[in-house]
């Protein structure tokens, strides 16, 4: 089994197998050294009968561990509500120390009588001294929970940063030359400038678009993942821009299907299959030249489909498409291991680019 898609993916069957193989390590662990403390008892005698207290006992440390990485993390650490989340941290951490308490008193001395074992007293010391030790021991939980938590998100962000760094040092000599423009924001000002001259009335309405798109590339590009909703509004946005600028050259047809209420997405991948269609088109000499898109929601996978006209006599992507479906290709394997498909189709008249995403299953 590949090691990156069972850490990193949540695919359902990573996912369950991930946190099977967690707690099954998490439950030998505390029987282990909770047996070698039964000197008076036979080993295998004692191991099984810890065994059965820490299978128990072990859904509440889950119960703790999953507030804090499921409701704890994501509702108040990256949304920065820092006092919010601490002060939340502290009254679970005192709810989980009664249960914890309750259990020990109450739970594990029944179950030591029915296996024939003498009833340690499990609190010998004061109340007090008894709720600190557990309080200590559920947020030590916590905090590793948090860490393995944080640190995968780490993982993610660092290598999509480097997958970007380098591609910007591939492409930063050709920018130097003069060879390639940067992205799509620069060609767009470029038809506006073109098109000042011609229709002045559109340029209002060209440079508000031209501000959304620009606010959205320095901002959402920075987030892990955003509103599907403001992607596709977005990409409307950016769609009409192209629509303008084509001057009637160019048929545009979008369909879209789906309640995207609600769902989130990586930023940047829907708009950059888009816009590479439009950059592809404008690169080919055609009486008539189409981009359809065809974006649909089904049960939380999302199908993307691009595709774009292209002369009879030509059998490959033009000029740097093949690197750019390598490139998101690598950052679709980052964000959604196991969880995506992308391919390129070339037909007659036609390239394709087919994109299927299980958004649930990105890495969070």
């Amino acid at each position: 089994m590949n090691i990156y898609p069972l850490v990193f993916s949540n695919n359902s069957r990573y996912r369950i197998t991930r946190h099977v193989l967690f707690w099954t390590a998490w439950i030998l662990y505390y029987t282990y050294f909770d047996t070698i403390t039964w000197k008076e008892i036979p080993f295998g005698r004692a191991f099984f009968a810890s065994l059965f207290e820490q299978v128990l006992s072990t859904p509440i440390d889950m119960a703790f561990c999953y507030a804090v990485i499921y409701f704890l993390i994501p509702r108040y650490l990256h949304r920065g509500k820092y006092i919010t989340m601490v002060l939340l941290w502290l009254l679970f951490s005192v709810l989980f120390v009664i249960c914890f308490r309750f259990y020990t008193t109450n739970i594990t001395p029944v179950l030591r009588s029915i296996d024939g074992l003498p009833v340690k007293v499990v609190h010998s010391y004061s109340f007090t001294w008894a709720f600190f030790e557990l309080f200590s021991q559920i947020n030590m939980e916590g905090c590793i929970a948090a860490s393995i938590k944080l640190g995968k998100m780490w993982y993610i962000k660092q290598q999509e940063l480097n997958l970007l760094k380098n591609e910007k040092k591939k492409i930063e000599p050709a920018l130097q030359n003069g060879e390639m423009k940067p992205v799509f924001l620069l060609n767009a000002l470029d038809k506006v400038e073109r098109l000042s001259l011609k229709k002045p009335s559109m340029i209002p309405a060209m440079i508000r678009k031209i501000k959304h798109l620009l606010l959205y590339v320095i901002y959402e590009n920075n987030q892990s993942k955003i509103s599907l909703d403001k992607e596709i509004n977005i990409l409307r946005e950016y769609v009409e821009l192209e629509k303008e600028g084509s001057d009637g050259e160019l048929c545009v047809e979008m369909k879209i299907k789906g309640d995207m209420s609600g769902e989130k997405i990586a930023p940047f991948i829907i708009l950059s299959l888009v816009e590479n269609s439009f950059h592809q088109s404008a690169l080919f000499e055609l009486p008539k030249k189409s981009v359809c898109i065809d974006i649909r929601l089904d049960e939380g996978i999302l199908f993307v489909t691009v595709a774009w006209s292209k002369p009879v006599d030509t059998s490959t992507l033009g000029n740097g498409a093949n690197s750019f479906l390598r490139n998101i290709g690598k950052r679709l394997d980052l964000l959604y291991p196991q969880s995506h498909e992308l391919k390129a189709l070339i037909k007659t008249d036609q390239f394709i680019i087919q994109c299927n995403i299980e958004l649930h299953h990105a890495v969070n």
